[in-house]
């Protein structure tokens, strides 16, 4: 089954609250379910096994990492609890990390509520805008997302952009700024690196330029690394990488993230990049974090020549 939701998710700092306006406003309540969401390793949105009593199901969603209303496309499977399909999928892409939760769960005509209380991260509350026959529309989802909002009275520090796998991810995930030496050191555990550059050529390279340097440590043990430095009114984002075992973590995506809060703040506009024809995964993962191909570098085997790519901030 297939619907398309818009979704607000908040810290709640008073769920009592949010229960007294959804009783005033005569909302049905399902029930208190103990959830436990299993997040497996994928390319592209994300994919979850969830279990509890009053809702098990294996779920993809593809949705956007916003503030306040964001749109989120779904398609839901509902297997038996005793079928395999979790240990398959354990089996064949792997677990990403698990989410144990008590959420409380409320209907008002199409748009369902929670309010939830999750091991490590607190309290919550959600408010989904479903659209499971195509007739309402997005344009109105959003609208009742909003009304919502208004009437939970949520402030705009509290709106989360992300799911709560990210948050649980995020809190094993450090990214400092860092040494050559240590951009160095992981490199050359980066298998596409083939002939990673040592500290004479970042030297050569950071030398009298504004430049970053990002570590991304995982649970405390180096993991990935992101350098760039600023060429005229642009910054170049120059060399970077993830070692494999700490891949499908989203730390790629993090480092990105640090990169450009870091760029916006020296009110640079433009952010630069190049790769190789052969590195489809880096290409890929560019595009989807709003780059553009601006030209091509030709070299002498095609799988060899230069991508190059912009991104406006």
């Amino acid at each position: 089954m297939a619907a398309v939701n818009i979704e607000i998710k908040a810290k709640c700092k008073h769920p009592e609250d949010i229960r007294k306006i959804l009783k005033e406003n005569k909302a049905f309540f399902k029930g208190t379910d103990i959830q436990k969401d299993t997040y497996f390793k994928v390319k592209n949105g994300r994919l979850k096994m969830r279990e509890g009593n009053l809702e098990y199901s294996l779920v993809y969603y593809d949705r956007e990492d916003i503030s306040g209303p964001k749109r989120s496309d779904v398609i839901y499977y509902h297997p038996g609890k005793e079928d395999l399909v979790k240990q398959q999928l354990q089996k064949a892409i792997g677990t990403l990390i698990v989410v144990n939760k008590k959420r409380e769960i409320y209907y008002i005509d199409n748009i369902k509520f929670h309010i939830d209380e999750v091991e490590q991260l607190g309290s919550f509350v959600e408010i989904e805008a479903i659209d499971r026959t195509g007739n309402i529309g997005a344009e109105k989802l959003y609208q009742q997302c909003q009304e919502y909002l208004l009437l939970f009275q949520i402030q705009d520090e509290d709106l989360i952009t992300n799911s709560y796998s990210d948050m649980l991810m995020n809190k094993n995930l450090r990214i400092v700024e860092g040494t050559i030496k240590q951009a160095v050191e992981i490199s050359k555990k980066i298998p596409e690196l083939e002939n990673p550059y040592e500290k004479v050529e970042y030297k050569k390279r950071l030398k009298d330029k504004m430049h970053l340097i990002l570590i991304a440590y995982w649970n405390g043990k180096p993991a990935g690394f992101k350098v760039g430095y600023q060429i005229n009114d642009n910054f170049y984002s120059w060399m970077s990488g993830v070692i494999p075992e700490y891949r499908r973590k989203k730390i790629a995506k993090e480092l990105a993230r640090s990169q450009q809060k870091w760029v916006e703040e020296k009110e640079i506009k433009l952010i630069k990049m190049k790769t190789r024809n052969k590195h489809k995964a880096m290409l890929q993962f560019a595009l989807s974090n709003g780059f553009y191909i601006t030209g091509l570098e030709k070299h002498n085997h095609p799988e060899e020549n230069r991508i190059l790519l912009d991104k406006e901030v």
